[in-house]
């Protein structure tokens, strides 16, 4: 029953939070979402958006502030969609994201776990990879993010969560891409050639790389390189890759090389790994070596176990675990990151990992038979979380042990939901923010089987 009438004007007190970081108020019971307001805090709000079950709104007046309320550090951040919870302090954001956990392990789940203290980091300047779209407006180049829920681009000069390097990579380009009057994508006509930039660098900044997604192969970008080269001498590769589909996704297939490598070098965990344009690497490298620190403290390896890493990428959970095991196994499903997790392999030196191409429900039963012992299976997917067909296989493989990492705590809850059904049991949960001010949450477990 609508307790609220669209465009009427209501007072009440944030009860609470949805995943999304929105605040939750209610009358006579009926819950309305409000943006950017605190728990606890009292709130003048006007009913924009009316259905049987809820309504949003949008906020008049806060009457009552929160303590843990803080000014948003960025200027864009009411219009700009890359940030969701600037006006958190720290100590909320971690108090939001441990609740989010908790919500899913234990009331959604019903699994009635420990949940810990989020385990937070340097809360501003952490993004390691940028994916800056490009646009024409009335015949204004544009470089930013997008607004939220849209295609239109917020123009801006600094942000707050990528690293200094890249806001100061970032503003160079847009001037030279204005005095070279390169030619800008339009995603309508699918006429014009760039469509992002996409900047990447390593921990401590001394190698970055600089991606130009393109329209085609049409190389306009020469002296553009030369200045960059000239100016940033720790960009150490700069790459045009050809993304000429009509689509939403950022790359495209084929790369050429511009400049330097094709990669540049990163050291996580005391292991180094090249990253190419498309490798996937996690964005906050100090959150990083926390998550697999306490991935592999939980695993609590003796040093004789055969690991399987699931989803293993370019292998670095694994090649960070490859000195504390006898045998590291990963399967990927992605061609090019089995053959940069081999090189990475090369790279350090590790000849007790082997690397297969394929889904992990059908290499894992096939190594079971050929004799291989999982002991241990790291399990790192996608936000949507693990297949069926994968958890029937993981049941009847039947490792001691799953250490399972997530980007996403509904099918975290959900997996494990299914995964207690067959015997393997948790007994804590523990998120890691590797992206502060966003409503983003990894979280690490393992289950042991009973």
């Amino acid at each position: 029953m609508k307790a609220v009438t669209k465009n009427n004007n209501y007072k009440a007190v944030v009860e609470d939070y949805t995943h999304e970081g929105m605040g939750i108020v209610k009358v006579d019971g009926y819950p309305v979402f409000l943006p950017d307001v605190l728990k606890g805090e009292s709130v003048e709000f006007k009913a924009v958006k009316v259905n049987s079950k809820y309504a949003f709104g949008k906020v008049l007046n806060i009457l009552e502030t929160s303590p843990n309320r803080q000014t948003p550090p960025c200027e864009y951040y009411f219009r700009c969609g890359g940030c969701q919870i600037q006006v958190m302090n720290n100590a909320e954001q971690a108090s939001f994201k441990r609740q989010v956990v908790a919500q899913n392990i234990n009331q959604q789940a019903r699994l009635n776990l420990h949940i810990n203290d989020t385990v937070t980091g340097d809360p501003l300047y952490y993004r390691n990879k940028s994916q800056i779209p490009v646009q024409k407006i009335d015949g204004r180049l544009v470089m930013g993010f997008y607004k939220p829920r849209s295609h239109d681009i917020v123009d801006i000069e600094h942000c707050y969560i990528q690293k200094h390097i890249h806001n100061d990579i970032m503003l160079f380009i847009k001037d030279k891409l204005i005095e070279e009057n390169t030619s800008i994508y339009e995603e309508k006509s699918h006429q014009g050639l760039l469509r992002h930039i996409v900047i990447r660098s390593n921990s401590d900044d001394s190698e970055v790389q600089v991606v130009f997604i393109t329209n085609g192969k049409r190389n306009e970008f020469l002296s553009i390189v030369k200045a960059l080269k000239a100016t940033f001498p720790n960009v150490k590769s700069i790459v045009q890759n050809i993304n000429d589909e009509k689509t939403n996704v950022i790359f495209g297939q084929r790369s050429i090389v511009l400049l330097g490598h094709d990669y540049i070098t990163d050291t996580l965990l005391g292991k180094s790994f090249k990253i190419r344009d498309r490798s996937f690497y996690q964005v906050n490298h100090e959150q990083t070596e926390k998550l697999y620190q306490l991935g592999l403290d939980m695993a609590d390896l003796s040093g004789d176990e055969t690991i399987i890493d699931t989803y293993s990428g370019i292998g670095s959970i694994g090649l960070a675990a490859s000195d504390r095991v006898s045998k590291i196994i990963g399967i990927e499903v992605v061609e090019s990151a089995v053959e940069d997790a081999k090189e990475n392999a090369k790279l350090n030196g590790i000849d007790n990992a082997d690397y297969y191409l394929g889904k992990a429900e059908e290499v894992m039963p096939r190594l079971v038979k050929e004799g291989v012992s999982a002991d241990v299976v790291f399990v790192d997917p996608p936000r949507k979380g693990c297949h069926t067909e994968f958890l029937d296989v993981l049941i009847e493989v039947a490792p001691k042990k799953i250490v399972y990492i997530s980007c996403n705590p509904s099918t975290l809850q959900r997996d494990m939901k299914y995964l207690e059904r067959q015997g393997f049991k948790a007994s804590e949960v523990t998120p890691v923010d590797l992206f502060p001010q966003t409503k983003h949450i990894e979280a690490v477990t393992v289950l042991e089987k009973q």
